[in-house]
Parts: C-alpha cells; sequence; structure tokens
C-alpha cells in the first residue's frame, strides 16, 4: 500500500514539510514519484520506513497514531438558539450546530455530516 505525503506525516506524527525534506534526502525507504509529481510511499508494518543517519541524534518517531480520531461534536447552545430564533424570524440564518474536530483543532463546521467507511457513534 502507498500513501502520499500527508498520510504519511500523520502517521509518523510529524509535519509534511519534514516528510518532504527526507524524501528529498532520500531516507524514505522505497519511495517514489508517481506522474512526476506527487509521491508514492511503501507501508512497512502500517508505517513509512526511513533510513538514519550517520551524526546526530536518534530519531525518535512517535508511536502513535494521530489519523481517524476525529470526534464530531453537537453545539447543544446553538440548537436550542436556533429553535427559538425560528420561532421568531423564520428567514433567520441558523448558526452552526455540528463540527468535526482532531483534538482541539476544528477540521468543519456545519449543520450536516456524511460519515463514508466504518464508524460508530454512541
Amino acid at each position: 500500500m502507498f500513501v502520499g505525503t500527508t498520510e504519511a506525516a500523520c502517521l509518523l506524527n510529524i509535519s509534511a514539510q519534514r516528510v518532504r525534506v527526507l524524501l528529498k534526502e532520500g531516507r524514505i525507504q522505497g519511495a517514489r514519484k508517481i506522474n512526476g509529481r506527487t509521491w508514492g510511499i511503501p507501508l512497512y508494518e502500517g508505517r513509512p520506513r526511513i533510513s538514519g543517519k550517520k551524526r546526530g541524534p536518534e530519531p525518535n518517531w512517535s508511536q502513535k497514531r494521530h489519523c481517524g480520531q476525529n470526534t464530531l461534536h453537537f453545539n447543544r447552545p446553538n440548537i436550542d438558539k436556533n429553535r427559538k430564533l425560528k420561532k421568531i424570524d423564520p428567514e433567520a440564518e441558523d448558526d452552526y450546530v455540528l463540527s468535526a474536530q482532531r483534538g482541539s483543532k476544528i477540521l468543519a463546521k456545519g449543520h450536516e455530516v456524511e460519515i463514508n467507511g466504518p464508524c460508530r457513534i454512541v
């Protein structure tokens, strides 16, 4: 299986720019350019394999995987506020009632969500 630079960065818990630097140095094993523009990085046991350098400290790539740890938050105060506004003025614009987050970073806000693939809602 091959992944891009962003997915590899997520798996290694480093920035995408750092992954590009490692690719430029030729330190990610088996990586190759696809279509002359995008990188295809192979996974070994779920992670990219990175070769070490001769000098400097040993790399300590994080073992935690942050991919797929998104959460959905329903904003109950906005739901109540929207309900009250609709009684007063049916043409009023609604506030968002749903947000998708990864950690403390808000990925998206809105009124509806489409979930592709396996999911579990409790």
